[in-house]
């Protein structure tokens, strides 16, 4: 990948993976996540937007969040919702970048909280997961969706959660425990953000970076569609 980056000389990417690789060659968990990370084996780097799935509406918004923030952004399924904490397990099987397993300057510190497991029965050709759970702080939780053809940016406030550890092994085990998990609680009621977002995949930045989406927003002619639990 970083070879066929640098001969087309992209600026972010985005790799299909079911099912042909996942079948028959590898899946591409650990390359998803460390290019998304600002470090990999060689060290220190920018981080190289990658898109699982060939999302590329999902890498076009992951490109405009690590504009603004320059820091890697999360790309996750919106996977399970605990209704009896009011929070959403956002989980996509290798693709979260391991910088938000601590979100640390030092690799090593990230890289500490990080499993390699064996992929789940959905990719039989193999390879590993890039398991880890986000770190707690405050995300701004974004996606360019579609509706009737045009661009909305679909925002809202939120933060990262975790607890004990046996209540994160627990909650994990609702969905797919070997795949990489961030405990979110969105500032958008459930049902409002069921019925309006448009697309399976959401990304996250830390802080709040409402302000400059917004203008990024007004500067490119796109529409915005905010949430807040008041609306």
């Amino acid at each position: 990948m970083r070879d066929l980056i640098a001969e087309w000389r992209l600026d972010f990417s985005g790799i299909k993976g079911q099912p042909e690789l996942t079948q028959y060659f590898a899946t591409m968990d650990i390359t998803e996540a460390f290019l998304n990370d600002p470090y990999d084996w060689n060290g220190p780097k920018q981080p190289h937007v990658c898109a699982t799935e060939a999302d590329m509406d999902g890498a076009l918004t992951m490109q405009l969040l690590k504009q603004i923030t320059g820091t890697p952004v999360l790309f996750a399924d919106v996977r399970h919702y605990h209704a009896d904490r009011d929070i959403w397990d956002l989980c996509n099987s290798g693709q979260h970048a391991t910088w938000y397993a601590a979100r640390s300057d030092d690799p090593a510190e990230n890289l500490g909280r990080v499993h390699l497991y064996p992929e789940v029965f959905f990719f039989p050709a193999g390879g590993a997961s890039v398991h880890h759970l986000a770190a707690p702080g405050e995300m701004t939780f974004a996606r360019l969706t579609r509706r009737d053809g045009a661009y909305r940016m679909q925002l809202m406030l939120g933060a990262f959660e975790t607890y004990d550890q046996a209540t994160n092994e627990a909650l994990m085990k609702q969905s797919t425990w070997e795949w990489p998990h961030a405990f979110a609680r969105l500032d958008a009621d459930a049902g409002a953000f069921l019925s309006r977002f448009g697309a399976n995949h959401i990304h996250a930045v830390p802080g709040d970076q409402r302000a400059t989406v917004r203008a990024t927003c007004d500067l490119l002619g796109v529409t915005l569609d905010e949430f807040t639990r008041a609306s």
